[in-house]
């Protein structure tokens, strides 16, 4: 792996050489202040462009433009040719004004530096999906499609971040989990006289921006294919189920064993390799306390469906779109409060057999 520097203008850049299924290029820089990053694929200078928005950050988070391209979903669309940009904006936490020029930004010097933008489809999550919305109405020489994930969405208090005119002039996907489903419908249903009707993609269970790689995959594909014919259709269930995988998980009578296999250092939350039926089997189903093992101390866990099945500080677990179960602490550190790391062996237990 080789690393050199560039500095150009006010953006300073770090390239690395990355080897996957084909040669693909990382570029990190900073751009007015904006930490950015770019992947391509070998021997991309131009064409379609793909970038990824991050919703709302706590200011003490970590202020970093990650993006994890060993994803599958990634993986799928840089086979497919596209590139893909990331920024993290001026600073954590929403404004949109600010937020939408560090994307004018992004995509400038993509253009200047890399090569034409052809076509550029944005998706953001949660606060950005309303950003999404926003840009469609406001800024659609921006983007040629966006697809909104969890977005919130107002259409009464013109001072809020999240208030809607229902007026997108470019495409626009709505994907939203059933707990949040009456915005994006309502939308959907405002802006039936707009310029460019928007799309709803409904997910068929709940939680906030619970969604798999397939699912982006297929909202992308079917982007890509609207912004090609010109038409797709205005309602469609987007739920898709994930591959088979091998988890590796440990039983006993005692204990199921498996291991840390993400952590968000964004919001402090842990996925564990467990899939979602190995509890049941075990005998730990929604509505149970149980035991989590980590390092030695044990902390009891209530099996829910989303953050706010418990009180504000509270430990929860649920169930991901992606077959894997995440561990949370409601609105606080998970990661930091336990002390876990990416790895580390975690240990479920029955909380009347622990007792």
């Amino acid at each position: 792996m080789k690393k050199f520097c560039i500095l150009l203008a006010s953006v300073t850049l770090l390239l690395t050489h990355h080897l996957f299924a084909q040669d693909h290029n990382t570029i990190h820089g900073v751009i007015d202040g904006a930490p950015f990053q770019v992947v391509t694929p070998e021997g991309w200078n131009g064409g379609n462009l793909f970038f990824h928005v991050h919703g709302w950050r706590p200011d003490d988070a970590p202020h970093e433009a990650d993006l994890n391209i060993e994803d599958l979903f990634y993986q799928t669309i840089l086979e497919d040719g596209w590139a893909i940009g990331r920024t993290a904006f001026l600073e954590n936490g929403v404004d949109h004004d600010a937020h939408t020029k560090a994307l004018y930004d992004l995509k400038t010097w993509v253009a200047e530096n890399l090569g034409p933008v052809e076509r550029l489809i944005m998706e953001g999550e949660s606060t950005a999906g309303t950003l999404m919305l926003r840009i469609a109405e406001q800024n659609p020489d921006l983007a040629d499609g966006v697809i909104a994930k969890g977005a919130f969405v107002n259409f009464e208090d013109e001072t809020h971040d999240s208030y809607l005119l229902a007026t997108p002039k470019i495409p626009a996907i709505l994907m939203s989990n059933l707990t949040e489903l009456e915005g994006p419908l309502a939308y959907a249903t405002k802006a039936q006289e707009a310029e460019v009707v928007p799309a709803l993609r409904p997910l068929l269970r709940v939680g906030h921006v619970n969604v798999n790689w397939v699912e982006r995959r297929d909202a992308f594909h079917t982007m890509n294919h609207w912004l090609e014919n010109g038409e797709t259709e205005k309602l469609k269930e987007g739920t898709r189920n994930m591959p088979d995988r091998e988890t590796n998980t440990i039983v006993s009578d005692s204990a199921i064993e498996n291991r840390v296999v993400d952590i968000n250092p964004f919001y402090g939350n842990a996925f564990l390799g467990f899939h979602p039926d190995e509890l049941e089997q075990f005998g730990i189903h929604h509505g149970d306390d149980f035991l989590v093992e980590i390092d030695g101390s044990l902390w009891k866990i209530f099996y829910g469906l989303s953050y706010d099945d418990v009180p504000i500080g509270d430990w929860v677990a649920f169930p991901t779109a992606s077959d894997t179960i995440m561990l949370v602490r409601n609105h606080r550190h998970a990661v930091r409060t336990a002390g876990i790391s990416l790895g580390d062996s975690i240990r479920i237990l029955k909380l009347a057999r622990a007792e």
